[in-house]
């Protein structure tokens, strides 16, 4: 083990040893030593399910105290000797009323509270918690989802899922959002049904995070619960009740449908063990959709739309054991098993069925915590989780991989087969201390990641054309017996480019050697952050983390954070007119083991992958080359750059946030973000600028003084973006319940994340400009109780087009990239010249002439309405009202009656209710025949369990058993 890790590993067996020295030095004393008595107990719901963030007001002896329960639905307060009132309130629920008395010196009292859902007007005013409106983690720019809120999204997992990730700011596929499950990160999205509340852009500048708060998804699975509950459901949909799919062709299709059942259990174990266990399947028979242009049985180009069958099955199983072991002292065990399988995947728009792979993925995960309440002001929590996920993914054809730009991809599919083996181990342990005006927190992560795989990707070899009419004029030469030289002096003239196009093959890759490869890496990250309180209207967030990760050059990682807050106009007993943020920090990405892997295998001696531009007629397309032909080629190969730093970007915020009275809340935030050594791929031995002839594979200046292709990870390129958004949250009335989020982002960069290449090898920078992601996002949803058991929720979302780039379809430097960009046309009578809607370019650009920047043009907007309705019918013996704690007064007002044992529910569900049509990214390759349009829909809310890709607007039923 090299030095520098041995000490990483020292320091944190210190620290994790440090923290628990302090737990029992605190633990020791407290019985005997403190002259105060200890409050705590757990806020539950009807159905024994926690309350998280309630607010527990508590008064008497002139003490006036407000904490909020944790995550677990606890809390802790050290208290004098005497009797307090306790008013315990959270949103959708009557408050709780009820005494405690503390009789003193080390005692611990217990007060569980079980509340009860809220059926009238009763209001109990409670103080303003003026000790947290500033605390880091009470920003009201963060989305909390529990209760109606969660009632208001998708009750189909898919589109829900998607639904939370657009929340969080989704629209970046360089940067898409962080989910944690559990505290864990890596995990999948849980069923809806089993999530008892979910948290998005909570705490942005916390030490604590990896990553930006904005962003950060964390989701909160149902404990289990103190008396036995159940819940089983069905929903799904039929071909018959959709609006098909315009891009579907006029043509019959085949039919589709898709089946979900769920189902729950959760119950008493004993008396301080409780478990919730679920499961779903889902059997989906979906369509997927081709439209693509190939040849006729007469040479000529025809355009096809087919539509192929693509059935998905789906399981999963959960199990949960929450054992209390002590007041103060709770475990947690938690089993998941997740499996899913594909029939003809990887087909649709311009790849042709020959192309599909069928596949089946199994993955179980398994999650222990520990939290220790030690006294009243230290907790201590240990968590350790382990990921298991097996792939195997077989092609249906192992023919030579055809790609004619921006017409078809044809032939065997160039993933091949993939055996892909995944353990991913990850170990918590987090600390926190109050102390007077301070809060500390401090812990550490280790993460530990294993990929070993048998791949045989490109093995089947791989033929690139820059365009139908190169891939016509090759066929035609093919059929007549003509040679490669005769193919490719045939040319002919066509209408969407004024040069002359030519037969033959512009690229042939192929891969061939050893198929087996596995690699590790681990990254450990230590923070520790003071949340100091210097006032009561302003607070002071100090932390700093430490992280670093093996196999990369880079180990160092120091990632400062700062936050400040300031509630203006906040007093004991008033709310702040406005709580105004700001902060800035340091964030770094990890290096994925994926691309690590594919380092070890295309080494040049694993695994060998030849390039060859121009490769001769004679070989294609029933023959590729042997790698015994090709030996005195030199081979591709994969490299992490000598000098990889971890990307990282530093980002500044600022937010503005009002509550709006006791209802509702409005924030608006601004974030600035640069990110400095993001990664992207070099080929670093491509033919010097200016030095290759474009149609002469061995022309051009290589600076390693071979024509080998040396692609390497690198960590040079730079993004800059800038983020407005605000959004509301407003609790109108009980049964009306309202959210909407409008987001500005505007993002710039020249590099699109570690496996995309720069289209100017030797100045990455060309590439800088605007990102694939939308100007304009508009997110609402909204929940109504109507009368006779009927509720209703509605989600909306407008996003405005996403920029796409616009290539020539060739390799015009040599790199091996078909990523060359025109240039904007200077003479419109040179033959390279082609006119477009978009503008003339030139696709052959001269020295003098500018080229047109990266996402040059633009898609069209998306606009998103989903509509759901379910009726409830209750029924059933109602159970017993629940016994006041001893010492509790009666309530002033009779409380209402327990609802009954059953619930069953009718559910309808249209997504895309209004059938509008929503295109897709237009095809951007220039000389493609579908240059400029768009070949296939654009609805990233239609998930993975009910969706399909036939069908425009959706048509889900369902019904619901609960107890």
């Amino acid at each position: 083990m090299p030095n520098r890790w041995r000490s990483y590993c020292v320091f944190l067996l210190s620290l994790i040893g440090f923290m628990g020295s302090i737990a029992c030095r605190a633990q020791g004393p407290a019985a005997s030593s403190t002259k105060d008595g200890v409050l705590t107990g757990v806020v539950v719901d009807p159905s024994g399910a926690t309350v998280a963030a309630a607010t527990v007001h508590i008064e008497g002896h002139g003490i006036e105290r407000n904490i909020t329960t944790d995550s677990t639905g606890r809390f802790n307060l050290s208290l004098p000797a005497g009797s307090y009132e306790v008013i315990i309130v959270s949103a959708g629920f009557d408050p709780y009323v009820g005494t405690a008395k503390i009789i003193g010196q080390g005692t611990v009292t217990n007060l569980p509270a079980s509340l009860v859902i809220a059926t009238q007007t009763e209001q109990v005013d409670v103080a303003a918690d003026t000790s947290s409106s500033t605390a880091g983690a009470d920003n009201k720019s963060a989305t909390v989802l529990k209760g109606d809120d969660l009632k208001s999204l998708s009750t189909d997992d898919g589109t829900f899922q998607q639904e939370v990730l657009a929340l969080a700011g989704g629209g970046d596929p360089q940067q898409p959002p962080q989910v944690y499950v559990d505290g864990f990160s890596g995990g999948q999205f849980p069923p809806k049904n089993s999530i008892r509340e979910i948290r998005i852009n909570q705490n942005p500048f916390s030490a604590e995070y990896s990553e930006l708060g904005f962003g950060r998804i964390e989701i909160f699975t149902k404990p289990g619960s103190n008396k036995f509950h159940g819940e089983i459901n069905t929903y799904g949909n039929d071909d018959v009740f959709n609006a098909r799919n315009p891009y579907s062709g006029t043509g019959p299709q085949p039919p589709y449908h898709s089946v979900h059942f769920y189902g729950n259990v959760s119950g008493p174990i004993g008396k301080n063990t409780s478990f919730f266990t679920d499961g779903s399947y889902n059997d989906q028979l979906n369509n997927s959709i081709v439209n693509a242009t190939t040849l006729d049985a007469n040479l000529q180009p025809l355009a096809i739309t087919e539509t192929v069958t693509n059935p998905q099955t789906t399981g999963y199983f959960s199990a949960k054991l929450d054992r209390q072991w002590s007041t103060n002292n709770t475990f947690t065990g938690h089993y998941q098993f997740n499996r899913a399988s594909l029939t003809n995947s990887g087909i649709g728009q311009l790849v042709l069925p020959s192309e599909g792979y069928n596949s089946s993925t199994t993955t179980q995960t398994l999650q222990l915590s520990n939290t220790q309440v030690i006294g009243t002001k230290m907790t201590n929590e240990m968590h350790f989780q382990y990921i298991r996920t097996r792939l195997q993914q077989n092609p249906t054809d192992t023919s030579p991989t055809i790609v004619v730009q921006g017409a078809f991809n044809g032939g065997g599919s160039p993933a091949q087969q993939l055996h892909d083996n995944q353990d991913a181990y990850e170990f918590q342990e987090y600390f926190s201390l109050e102390h007077k005006t301070h809060f500390f927190r401090m812990g550490g992560r280790y993460r530990l990641y294993r990929e070993a795989n048998l791949a045989t990707a490109n093995y089947n070899g791989q033929y690139i054309f820059p365009n139908i009419t190169a891939y016509q004029i090759t066929q035609a030469g093919l059929l007549n017996g003509a040679s490669d030289q005769t193919i490719r002096a045939t040319c002919q003239q066509t209408t969407t480019s004024t040069s002359p196009i030519c037969g033959g093959a512009t690229q042939l890759t192929i891969t061939g050697g050893q198929t087996n490869a596995s690699v590790s890496t681990g990254d450990l990250s230590l923070y520790a952050e003071d949340e100091w309180k210097p006032r009561k209207d302003f607070t002071v967030d100090l932390g700093f983390r430490f992280e670093t990760q093996s196999a990369i050059p880079d180990h160092v990682d120091p990632a400062p954070r700062i936050g400040l807050a300031w509630a203006v106009g906040q007093t004991d007993k008033r709310q702040p007119f406005v709580v105004l943020r700001t902060g800035t920090g340091l964030f770094y990405d990890r290096f994925k083991a994926t691309n690590l892997l594919t380092t070890i295998r295309e080494n040049g001696v694993a695994q060998l992958s030849y390039t060859l531009n121009n490769p001769s007629s004679d070989l294609y397309p029933l023959t590729k080359p042997s790698l015994s032909s090709l030996i005195s080629s030199p081979p591709t190969i994969y490299q992490v750059a000598p000098n990889l730093r971890s990307e990282y970007t530093i980002t500044s915020g600022f937010t503005a946030e009002r509550a709006l009275g006791k209802k509702g809340n409005v924030s608006a935030n601004y974030l600035y973000n640069r990110g400095d050594h993001q990664w992207l791929t070099r080929n670093i031995n491509a033919p010097l600028p200016g030095t290759y002839i474009y149609g002469d594979p061995t022309s051009g200046v290589r600076p390693l003084g071979t024509q080998q292709n040396v692609y390497q990870f690198a960590a040079t390129g730079t993004t800059k973006s800038t983020v407005f958004f605000i959004n509301g949250h407003y609790q109108a009335t009980k049964r009306i319940n309202l959210f909407a989020a409008y987001v500005i982002p505007a993002k710039k960069s020249d590099a699109s994340g570690a496996t995309s290449f720069a289209s100017n090898q030797y100045d990455p920078s060309v590439d800088f400009g605007r990102t694939a992601t939308s100007r304009h996002r508009l997110f609402s949803f909204a929940s109504l109780d109507l009368p006779l058991g009927i509720s209703s929720y509605t989600f909306f979302s407008w996003q405005g087009g996403v920029p796409f780039n616009i290539t020539t379809g060739t390799d015009l430097n040599g790199d091996t990239q078909f990523n060359d960009r025109p240039a904007f046309a200077t003479d419109l009578t040179r033959p390279s010249v082609v006119r477009t809607r978009f503008g003339n370019f030139d696709t052959s650009p001269l020295p003098t002439q500018t080229i047109i920047p990266i996402n040059y043009g633009n898609s069209p907007s998306f606009v998103y309405w989903e509509l759901g309705l379910s009726k409830h019918v209750k029924f059933g013996p109602r159970p017993a009202p629940e016994p006041l704690p001893p010492g509790t007064p009666a309530p002033k007002t009779p409380a209402p009656k327990p609802d009954p044992r059953y619930d069953l529910s009718f559910n309808f569900e249209a997504d895309n209710v209004l059938n509008h049509v929503n295109p897709g990214v237009p095809v951007g390759v220039l000389g493609s025949p579908f240059f400029g349009q768009s070949i296939s829909l654009n609805n990233p809310f239609q998930g993975n369990t009910t969706a399909s890709t036939a069908a425009n607007r959706l048509i889900s039923f369902g019904t619901s058993f609960s107890f």
